[in-house]
């Protein structure tokens, strides 16, 4: 489980943030530590509260979220998170499985269905597309259903190619989050699922972590 600080960056004085986890385009350095905790959104928590309301004489501040230790691109001793992006990803519906309500997430849910290349957006509206496409699931008997995935600003690595041709080819590693919004009921009930005997039976989460592999490619031109 990565560990994750809210710190304290000097906020420029002609920047409007267009959200409370917007970063300045061209952020300083590192001050001090406002909150540390092993799980992201208890760190988003901490520096949106500080951007929120500001302690007096504090308005200069502003609160960013990093992972202490990583190399990252704005910073070479912590990898920045925020600002977080929103999307909805369509995943499986597990065997037994039955929501209560249409935010529920499952606990066995692990791997989205395809890539979470879809539309960025801020948490209401992802939330809200959540909600409708499931209910329209629950409506009609579909076998879909629809989660809320988090992804963290700066990926966890990068790498570039080139072929012959050149093709230049981009991978990224990045880490996403599934969320579970408080809106919903939480679990749902997998009393009729088969595997009661796994730990996913036995507890639930508030949000989920994993990786995604993201590669890019494009076709290189002259002038390029």
């Amino acid at each position: 489980m990565a560990r994750y600080q809210a710190v304290l960056i000097d906020r420029p004085a002609n920047w409007t943030p267009i959200a409370l986890d917007d970063v300045p385009p061209e952020p300083g350095a590192l001050g001090e530590v406002l909150a540390e905790a092993d799980e992201l959104f208890a760190a988003l928590r901490a520096a949106m509260g500080y951007n929120r309301s500001p302690p007096a004489g504090a308005a200069s501040r502003w609160a960013v979220v990093v992972e202490p230790g990583a190399l990252g691109c704005t910073w070479r001793t912590a990898r920045l998170c925020t600002p977080v992006r929103y999307q909805v990803a369509g995943i499986w519906w597990p065997l037994g499985w039955e929501p209560q309500s249409p935010l529920d997430v499952p606990n066995c849910v692990w791997r989205a269905q395809g890539a979470p290349a879809g539309e960025n957006l801020d948490y209401p509206r992802a939330v809200a597309v959540a909600r409708a496409l499931n209910q329209q699931s629950l409506d009609h008997g579909a076998t879909a259903w629809y989660v809320v995935l988090a992804v963290e600003n700066e990926p966890l690595s990068q790498t570039v190619s080139y072929d012959a041709a050149g093709l230049e080819t981009t991978v990224q590693v990045r880490r996403l989050h599934v969320v579970r919004p408080e809106e919903g009921s939480a679990s749902g009930d997998c009393s009729y699922c088969p595997a009661q005997s796994f730990d996913c039976a036995k507890a639930d989460w508030s949000t989920l972590e994993q990786t995604d592999r993201l590669v890019r490619q494009r076709h290189l031109v002259a002038g390029d």
